[in-house]
Parts: C-alpha cells; sequence; structure tokens
C-alpha cells in the first residue's frame, strides 16, 4: 500500500493481530513493486484505471440502428455491451454504453435509409427479426462472494496492454450503495493516494475485499461488517476518470480473479 500504510500500522495492529502480520511487510519507505507474484497484500500507489467507457443518452426519435452507425458499431455489439433482448425496447433518456469509444458522437437523423422492419406488401418476405439476445453471464453459481453493486462490468482483471489490472471495474451512478461481499472485518477505512476513499474488508478463508474510488465512507476501520452491508457509495475519488468501483479480491495474500469468486449477478 506504501508508505502511507505506516501511519496506520498501529491501529491495525491494535484490533486485529492476524491482520497486523498480514500486513507488515505494507509498511515501507516507498511504493511496493505492482503485485506480480507470491506477496503480501498491498495496494500499489502507482494505481492506474483504464478509461471509462463512453456514455450516449438517447435522443428523440434516435433507434439503436442509427446509434451504432454513428459509432461505427454492429447493431449486435451495441445490444451486447448494453444487456438488451430487443432493439425496441430502446427509451428516450436511456444511457447506452459505446464500447471502444473515445468521445460521444452525434446521431444524424437522416444519414441513411433505415432497414425497414414492417412488411412492403402482400408479396414482400418477411422482415428479418433480431435474434434475441440473452444477458452476458458472469460470476459462479458457486461464488462465495456477492456483488457489490449492480453495474457495467467494463474491465476485468488481468492487463490492460502492459499494466497489471489486479480486479474488475464497474460503472455505476455517483452515489450507488457500494456493499460487502460477505462478513467480515474492515481492515481500513480511509484515503490512499491513486485509489481514492477505499475500504477493505477481511472475510473467512483467507479472503480480503477492496472497495475503491468512493465518493464517501460508511463504515470505520476495525468494524464488524455483515454480507450486503452498505460501505461506501460510487464516486470518483483517486486517479480515475469518472465515477465508478474499482473492486479486488485477495486469497491467501495474492490477487485473484473477482469474477471466480463472486456469485451470480443480482436482479435488477
Amino acid at each position: 500500500m506504501g508508505a502511507q500504510w505506516a501511519t496506520l500500522w498501529p491501529s491495525v495492529r491494535m484490533f486485529l493481530p492476524a491482520a497486523a502480520a498480514l500486513l507488515a511487510a505494507c509498511v515501507t519507505s516507498g511504493p511496493l513493486p505492482v503485485s506480480a507474484g507470491p506477496g503480501p497484500v498491498g495496494v500499489d500507489s502507482r494505481h492506474r484505471e483504464p478509461d471509462l467507457l463512453v456514455t450516449h443518452r438517447v435522443g428523440k426519435g434516435e433507434t439503436l440502428y442509427r446509434i451504432a452507425k454513428a459509432y461505427s458499431l454492429s447493431v449486435d455489439a451495441l445490444m451486447e455491451a448494453n444487456r438488451l433482448d430487443d432493439p425496441r425496447e430502446l427509451k428516450v433518456g436511456e444511457e447506452l454504453v459505446i464500447p471502444g469509444a473515445k468521445q460521444s458522437r452525434p446521431v444524424l437523423e437522416f444519414d441513411s435509409p433505415e432497414p425497414d422492419a414492417r412488411p412492403r406488401g402482400p408479396t414482400s418476405p418477411p422482415p428479418d427479426v433480431p435474434e434475441r439476445r440473452q444477458p452476458v453471464k458472469v460470476g459462479r453459481p458457486q461464488g462465495v462472494l456477492q456483488w457489490p453493486l449492480r453495474g457495467v462490468l467494463y474491465a476485468r482483471f488481468g492487463k490492460k496492454g502492459k499494466e497489471p489490472h489486479d480486479g474488475i471495474d464497474l460503472a455505476a451512478p455517483a452515489g450507488t450503495p457500494v456493499k460487502t461481499a460477505a462478513p467480515g472485518t474492515v481492515l481500513f477505512a480511509g484515503d490512499q493516494r491513486a485509489y481514492g476513499l477505499i475500504v477493505i474488508v477481511q472475510h473467512q478463508g483467507e479472503l480480503i475485499t477492496l472497495y475503491a474510488h468512493n465518493r464517501d465512507l460508511r463504515v470505520k476501520t476495525g468494524q464488524l461488517v455483515r454480507e450486503g452491508q452498505v460501505v461506501a457509495t460510487v464516486g470518483d475519488s483517486g486517479r480515475t476518470s469518472g465515477p465508478h468501483l474499482h473492486f479486488e479480491v485477495r486469497k491467501g495474500g495474492l490477487p485473484v480473479d473477482p469474477i471466480e469468486q463472486l456469485g451470480p449477478v443480482p436482479p435488477p
């Protein structure tokens, strides 16, 4: 976690001896190397987030076809990114995630003829009916952790270019409640450079979860929390480009893919 932990170490040691042993190596005079192999739990002060996906607010008269065309996407790709089953579900004012876009673009109302889904006459062949797409399923039926919120998964565990990414990122409106993934004890609740306002919770089974870039915190260091308890709200504190939750899971001190530990996504 870097030198910032040096001032926090005495209080951590008092309330949780087991955590003290786990986090002792995090007290250092310089930034920790990025976790790439066996080592203690640590928050890298050089933590960098991938840019947030561009969103598009649906305007009056806009269709999924025209929006997809404006961003050089297929309708299928736009539907999959937004978990839409039917293009007719689109509503004015709805926010769509635009995968791969760098900036918002205007949607021209009459830039080209739009495919007509209506029959042209008694001899016209039936129009192509878009295949109903099921939402992309993430999480595992046997997952031991609950999702901290329901949002758009836009960055996964692994690497972004040469940069390691030790968690997943869930885009959600600022102020959305962030809930604990399982019961446990708050190892730390406070501000960390790059991660902003964070909460770190220790659970059974050598699991630790981290919730970063929050707008405000609802728990304190040393507090016992239950599963599903609100510990923070979504924000954009620290080094990030917009409101979202950065969520990490550590097992035995090592970062692991949160998707492998999480159960099914909760219903809307």
